[in-house]
């Protein structure tokens, strides 16, 4: 690879681009002098930059051309939800940024003494080299993207350059099974560790691409902030700045998902595949060894070889999709695999902007196109389940038994426990490398006895109540995942066009104008005005769309540990937008509402990093770091469910595993997701599970739940009379409708205990907010609300009475 022309295509564009259009390659030139590389400003920045926007008209002409100066910008444009932020005010001064940017990029040029190294330096750190990058457009007509995506997008693309045109693949690895090999096991330890090996095998071939053409090449998942990547540069020897690393990079959490999306040249894709599958393969049996070899060392008795097992894991699962010329080939087969398709609409709407003065469409144009095509090509290999010929062990002609945690291959090793030798697992070589991988590391993952004696000192610091009588042996394990992230990956939630445009306003002859009027006073022909309508109804799939995404979500993971840590409980798992912890019972619900709106970036989250000494804050649909906007979330449109299991310390593992993943699927299938599901396995064994949408806009369903069952558990009013509440089991036969429910029996068993009048409205309220939330899914039972307090109770108090 090139090194240097990365390096070029990486600053070719300053990030203050913005603050000085006219001036941009004087700034850029001043960057790459300090780097000692010359301006280069090639086919990849015009590829990329159509990409990214779909081609406005009289582009070729400078009279009618549209443009908008930094200063006439009001506002930056949320990208996912279309919000306007109005923070240009916040940014540094142009002065300020200069000098900043310029002082880091020598610091970096001192410290690394190869181009490779100092390419890798500078992609790690280019969101840092300069306050709010993240909010610095990289075209101030589409203040909707960060120039730092357009910067990662030309980098990823130079080395794909073939004769001044883009020879490029987008290309998807994935590997599994991930439920199944995650949920066998009987120890937290075993759990963490089938999460962290899927992790590391996957990163194994992100390692391979970013080793060989940079981790910018890497769409999916973003693999800055990331302990494996910081690992992976330091053995390079890649010196970094510690200054500018804003974001934790947390150890031992299993931060990737089980896939990856990378641009590759296409005359190197088939080998790429083919070396990316052998890595994970070679990383995976050289784990294996060394996590059974550990265990024989420790008393383990092997019965066969275990290479027989070893080779069934993991499946591997790869294809790859060349971009798409606007060529009338490329567009033909787009046609015939897509017959309902819009790409004969959106072919005519490229020749009219281009009639129109519009640059001619290059490769980039139909990004979204080969993108759904790769989609496509992966969810029908999916379908498609590769495995060897497997035939499982048997010993002296006698079948072997099954694997204690699973059963779904036969017991080959014996492992003794080495926290209690009377006990023997025994275990097929899969289960096995899980517990010797852990063992090897001496990862001290918290028993589910630790997290639940959390109980106590948690819930006075977290709900600030004081209680010498306590006793609650519950744990919680929490299941999260963002909700129809399928159709955000797919761009079927993608802003259109026009609603950037529409929320990108300008001041013009002291006027604030959205940018979207601008461009139709342009038009006057009803054919010209029919065009721009076509324009402003497509929708903003662009590579900077899915980069967005993608960072947003790292950014998201990276501080889940935080809030985890903060309510007393362990992160297993914070890749994408899938969280996976242990908790103690009382703080379960707490902490899976904070999850939820720091994924979207709402109501004032706090959370402190103490060994940096860093604030965090999410408001306002963005990231706030020290005071300061860092990017946006993911937006007030998206948002999370949860599964909950909560379950006594003596519980199976495996089962509650699977009674959370039970109440993820009932929140989403059931309530639709956006919502929340508890389920509870008494020490009787009766189960019980409710759940609600997480609320509205001005109504938090947990806080008020907290706040109400606080208001009994004080003993403001008897806890018996919450359990009267419960409709069905204190009515005696009587039948009301939900109206007379709420009006005449809810006040009726608050007057009883004699609460005050306040209190007595907001109860009702409650039940009428609650039941008002979750109409569709509760069929008027009215004991739901009543329901979500007592489990609230249940969750705090635990079996005590």
């Amino acid at each position: 690879m090139d090194w240097k022309k990365k390096i070029r295509a990486l600053f070719h564009d300053p990030i203050i681009k913005a603050y000085d259009i006219p001036n941009h390659e004087n700034i850029s030139l001043s960057f790459l002098g300090i780097l000692r590389e010359h301006y280069e400003r090639g086919e990849a920045d015009k590829i990329s930059s159509s990409m990214d926007r779909i081609p406005l008209p009289f582009e070729r002409t400078k009279e009618n051309r549209i443009m908008v100066s930094f200063d006439e910008l009001k506002n930056f444009v949320h990208p996912l939800s279309a919000k306007k932020l109005d923070i240009f005010s916040r940014l540094p001064s142009y002065e300020e940024a200069l000098s900043k940017i310029k002082e880091n990029l020598l610091n970096l040029k001192k410290k690394n003494d190869t181009d490779e190294k100092l390419f890798h330096a500078l992609w790690w750190h280019l969101p840092d080299l300069v306050d709010m990058a993240a909010f610095m457009p990289a075209d101030t007509r589409f203040p909707n993207h960060s120039i730092i995506d357009h910067l990662d997008s030309t980098s990823a693309l130079v080395g794909c350059i073939e004769e001044k045109t883009l020879q490029a693949s987008l290309v998807s690895i994935t590997i599994g099974p991930v439920q199944s090999f995650i949920a066998a096991a009987r120890k937290t330890k075993d759990l963490w560790a089938g999460s962290y090996l899927l992790s590391t095998l996957i990163y194994a071939g992100i390692e391979y691409i970013g080793k060989n053409y940079g981790f910018d090449n890497i769409v999916f998942p973003s693999m800055r902030n990331l302990s494996f990547t910081k690992k992976s540069l330091k053995d390079w020897g890649v010196e970094l700045l510690e200054e500018l690393n804003t974001l934790p990079s947390p150890d031992n959490i299993a931060s990737l998902p089980n896939r990856f999306v990378a641009i590759i040249p296409q005359k190197s894709v088939e080998k790429v595949t083919d070396e990316v599958e052998r890595t994970i393969k070679a990383k995976w049996m050289e784990l294996a060894k060394q996590a059974i070899e550990y265990l024989n060392q420790n008393e383990a008795v092997s019965h066969c070889d275990a290479d027989y097992q070893l080779r069934t894991f993991p499946e591997i699962y790869s294809t790859y999709q060349p971009l798409l010329s606007p060529q009338e080939e490329d567009i033909a087969n787009l046609m015939s695999y897509y017959h309902e398709s819009d790409i004969g609409e959106y072919e005519k709407l490229l020749k009219s902007l281009t009639e129109l003065g519009a640059y001619k469409p290059n490769n980039g144009a139909l990004y979204p196109y080969s993108f759904r095509l790769l989609r496509s090509k992966v969810d029908a290999i999916k379908n498609i389940r590769y495995f060897e010929k497997f035939i499982d062990h048997a010993r002296n002609g006698k079948t072997l038994d099954g694997d204690n945690w699973s059963g779904d291959m036969k017991a080959i090793i014996e492992v003794k426990d080495m926290a209690d030798e009377e006990k023997v697992d025994k275990l097929s070589a899969l289960n096995a490398v899980k517990r010797g991988f852990s063992e090897k590391r001496g990862v001290q993952f918290p028993s589910v006895e630790q997290i639940s004696k959390n109980n106590k000192d948690f819930f006075e610091k977290i709900y600030s109540l004081k209680t010498d009588d306590f006793s609650n042996n519950y744990f919680a394990i929490l299941i999260m995942d963002g909700d129809r992230m399928g159709k955000w990956i797919s761009g079927s939630k993608a802003l259109k066009m026009g609603d950037i445009l529409s929320n990108t306003i300008i001041k013009r002859d002291g006027e604030n104008i959205p940018l979207s009027c601008l461009l139709s006073k342009k038009f006057e022909s009803p054919e010209d005005k029919k065009i721009v309508s076509s324009l402003l109804e497509r929708k903003a799939i662009q590579p900077s769309y899915h980069r967005t995404i993608s960072r947003t979500l790292n950014i998201f993971a990276s501080l889940v540990e935080l809030s985890v840590k903060k309510h007393g409980g362990k992160l297993v798992y914070a890749g994408g937008d899938d969280v996976l912890a242990f908790l103690p019972a009382t703080t379960v619900l707490s902490c899976a509402n904070e999850i939820r709106k720091m994924y979207s970036g709402i109501e004032n989250i706090k959370l402190n990093d103490e060994s940096k000494e860093i604030s965090y804050e999410f408001k306002d649909e963005m990231l706030y770091v020290n005071g300061k906007p860092y990017a946006t979330m993911m937006g007030n449109s998206a948002t999370m469910s949860a599964g909950i299991a909560v379950v006594n310390e003596k519980f199976p593992l495996r089962a509650a595993l699977l009674i959370a993943k039970a109440a993820e699927k009932t929140a989403k299938d059931k309530f639709d997701r956006n919502s929340f599901v508890v389920s509870i396995v008494r020490r009787s064994g009766q189960i019980t599970k409710t759940g609600s949408k997480w609320g509205s806009k001005d109504y938090d369903v947990v806080n008020k739940i907290s706040e109400i069952t606080r208001f009994f558990l004080e003993g403001s009013a008897s806890m018996r009379t919450l359990r009267k509440l419960k409709f069905s089991e204190y009515s005696k036969g009587l039948k009301l409708n939900e109206s007379e429910f709420i009006e005449s029996y809810v006040p009726y068993i608050i007057e009883k205990s004699e609460v005050k009048k306040e209190k007595k409205n907001e109860i009702k309220d409650f039940f009428r907010n609650i039941l008002n939330l979750n109409s569709h899914y509760y069929a008027s039972d009215v004991d739901k609300p009543a329901d979500l307090l007592l489990t609230q109770q249940f969750l705090w108090r635990g079996d005590k009475r």
